[in-house]
């Protein structure tokens, strides 16, 4: 049987000059807050018993007998940066509080302490932010090691273009697929080298719930390629996770989770990777669209009987903010209807400015009525041998 693994007491270093009336008041406030706690009452003292890795948190009076309570934290913070200092200063001494702060002090209380709850919530503060500090740097440990595994797959892949092209072909879902209530997701991908920065996915849940998503992955090859492979492994882990896309209330916060998890792996993955992201569910009971996009360019268009227009939205693109302002909209759908959503690679067949190559587009979906072959002909992109760009063309109808 294995023994219960028992956490290690924290030690504290509380540094008081004599008959400073809070010291009690401190020592058994971290005693209460289960702190093992070692007492000074002279700067040299409190230096010569100082341990860096021992002590998490060092308690000092500004006011001290020998070499002052600045000088004290200036040798804590220089032996040990990690070690959270509190200073205990009176309200003549805001200057020096203030030098304090700047020398890494964690936090200060003024004194007389009158009142226990105060150095306790100033302590409890500073345990809380000392243990998200270790979480995110085993976080970050944990995406070093993710990190590492894309780079040793970006080295197999260059030693194989081919082989990895078609693992990837292998990730793609089946095209056409038909769902039920008449509804028919299609695509066509394009890469512009060997391996693709965009990626498509699509997918049943339950008895009326089509969930889709494009990305485009910023640059080309190999590690544009590999990421695509992180976004879908990541949100297949989610969907093994817990349930998504079950139930009618949650569709809206489920489709800005997503978003949120392929913007935290990009972030976190240090290769200077961005993505644009359309992402949407169809629900064929309702006949209704729910969607959201990130920096999506051009943006959907949906093609109805009165013609084809683009869909409104907004929000910044995945990997390059901590928050992207991303909001789910709703789209009402007719009895016929289709979807058409291009990555940006698709303008790059096309001539002029921005606002000439979407209207050149969309002119386009228009005259296809959003059907893929049409499209890809008016396009030309079964035909070219080359492109500048990857090129993704993703089409759902209902009819």
């Amino acid at each position: 049987m294995h023994e219960p693994t028992t956490v290690p007491e924290p030690h504290a270093l509380l540094l008081t000059g004599p008959g400073q009336p809070s010291r009690e008041l401190v020592q058994s406030a971290l005693v209460r807050l289960g702190y093992s706690v070692t007492t000074a009452e002279s700067g040299i003292e409190a230096i010569g018993q100082f341990v860096p890795g021992r002590h998490e948190l060092v308690i000092t009076d500004l006011h001290l007998p020998d070499v002052g309570g600045l000088e004290v934290l200036r040798k804590v913070k220089h032996r040990s940066p990690d070690t959270s200092v509190v200073v205990l200063a009176s309200n003549s001494e805001v200057n020096d509080v203030v030098q304090a702060l700047r020398l890494g002090a964690s936090d200060y209380v003024l004194t007389p302490i009158t009142d226990a709850s105060v150095i306790e919530h100033a302590i409890r503060r500073i345990a809380e932010a000392r243990d998200l500090a270790r979480e995110n740097r085993a976080y970050r440990e944990e995406l070093e090691v993710r990190n590492r595994e894309l780079h040793e797959h970006i080295e197999l892949l260059q030693r194989d273009h081919e082989a990895g092209r078609q693992l990837q072909q292998h990730l793609l879902p089946r095209t056409p697929y038909d769902y039920p209530a008449g509804i028919q997701a299609e695509y066509r991908l394009l890469p512009s080298l060997y391996l693709s920065g965009d990626f498509i996915d699509y997918g049943l849940f339950g008895e009326r719930f089509i969930a889709f998503y494009l990305v485009d992955v910023s640059g080309h090859g190999v590690s544009s390629a590999l990421v695509t492979a992180l976004i879908k492994h990541s949100i297949m882990h989610l969907l093994r996770e817990r349930p998504l896309f079950s139930q009618l209330d949650t569709i809206d916060s489920d489709l800005i989770e997503i978003l949120e998890l392929i913007n935290n792996e990009l972030r976190g993955t240090h290769l200077d990777k961005h993505a644009s992201m359309f992402v949407g569910v169809v629900d064929s009971r309702a006949r209704q669209l729910h969607y959201a996009v990130a920096g999506q360019v051009p943006m959907p268009a949906l093609v109805t009987e009165e013609g084809a227009h683009w869909l409104t939205g907004k929000g910044r693109p995945l990997g390059l903010f901590k928050t992207g302002g991303w909001e789910v909209r709703h789209c009402v759908l007719p009895v016929s209807w289709r979807l058409v959503a291009c990555s940006d690679g698709v303008l790059e067949l096309l001539k002029g400015d921005l606002l000439k190559r979407e209207a050149d587009l969309l002119a386009k979906i228009n005259q296809s009525r959003g059907d893929l072959a049409s499209l890809c002909s008016a396009l030309k992109v079964d035909t070219a041998e080359s492109f500048p760009d990857d090129i993704t063309i993703l089409t759902l109808r209902q009819n």
